[in-house]
């Protein structure tokens, strides 16, 4: 039995389209982009949903950080989102205190996100193959 040795042209050459992809996976498009509420940055904390229209499409998370900034993610290890039309919403990222009781961060704090644009959403955005950056501006 013989076995092919790639040749060092190969290797480099697999060596930096996995540079170039990154080292997390992604699947169908990826999308990123900004939250805004009244035109400033969302603090962390944010949770935003794209529910593809296809069906059997899952929906994809991503949590905002402390610019304003999300990543959307089918799970902890997989980025992406399918592309087409979703129903994005909005969500506040609640967490336990010592109590057991759940409440949000307190940059977070007395900020409500309509129904519009939560679990009743009417916000729908287009996600094209490839990479997206969509941005969500928000009037409170």
């Amino acid at each position: 039995m013989r076995f092919l040795r790639p040749s060092p042209g190969c290797l480099l050459a697999v060596l930096v389209t996995a540079a170039i992809a990154g080292c997390q996976p992604s699947v169908g498009a990826t999308a990123t982009g900004i939250v805004t509420f009244n035109g400033k940055p969302a603090p962390a904390g944010v949770m935003v949903t794209f529910q593809p229209q296809v069906t059997n499409s899952s929906a994809s998370i991503g949590v905002t950080d402390a610019t304003g900034r999300y990543d959307l993610r089918f799970n902890a290890r997989i980025r992406g989102v399918m592309p087409g039309e979703s129903i994005v919403s909005l969500a506040i990222v609640t967490e336990p205190d010592a109590e057991g009781r759940t409440s949000a961060p307190d940059a977070l704090k007395g900020i409500r996100i309509p129904p519009s644009y939560g679990a009743k959403s009417t916000l729908r955005k287009t996600v094209n193959p490839g990479t997206n950056v969509i941005d969500i501006e928000i009037d409170l």
